[in-house]
């Protein structure tokens, strides 16, 4: 998970113009100030960069550490 969390990390930094002070495994993206349409984004990207999706309330409601781990899951299930 680390990787992948480093992976949401690098593009919420790089990409959608978050603090790297902001980002931790514990923030949700509405922490985040990211809103609904921003979250779809970052689902788009995400799903560019690893191959998997991230399932709407991972994205609503989950941790950058739940998203992480969603995403390890489907790339498992991929394997």
């Amino acid at each position: 998970m680390d990787k992948t969390y480093e992976m949401i990390a690098d593009v919420l930094s790089r990409k959608f113009g978050v603090l790297e002070s902001d980002i931790s495994p514990d923030v949700t993206l509405t922490d985040l100030q990211l809103d609904s349409l921003a979250a779809l984004e970052v689902a788009d990207v995400l799903k560019e960069v690893s191959g998997a999706s991230v399932e709407d309330s991972d994205l609503r409601q989950g941790t950058l550490r739940d998203i992480a781990r969603a995403l390890d899951e489907q790339a498992g299930e991929k394997a």
